[in-house]
């Protein structure tokens, strides 16, 4: 997954709840926080690509955030 694909994911509600989820049940195991930052990482290695698979409309949303050209319909053109 790009970096670009991930950032995007990222800003994903679900998705952060998902992740959330992780860090819990992985903190519970460890017996301490074991931080967002390596929740997500590994989320996003393990279990995204399964995720989205069960979820065809968030991959193409997703997809077409991540594509360049979205910036520039995004922007608005001047009058």
């Amino acid at each position: 997954m790009t970096a670009i694909a991930e950032t995007k994911l990222l800003k994903d509600k679900d998705v952060l709840a998902e992740i959330n989820r992780h860090k819990w049940i992985e903190s519970q195991k460890a017996g301490y926080d074991i931080g967002f930052e390596r929740a997500s990482r590994e989320w996003i290695q393990s279990y995204s690509e399964k995720w989205l698979a069960r979820r065809p409309n968030k991959t193409a949303l997703l997809w077409l955030k991540s594509q360049p050209f979205i910036e520039i319909l995004n922007k608005r053109i001047p009058c």
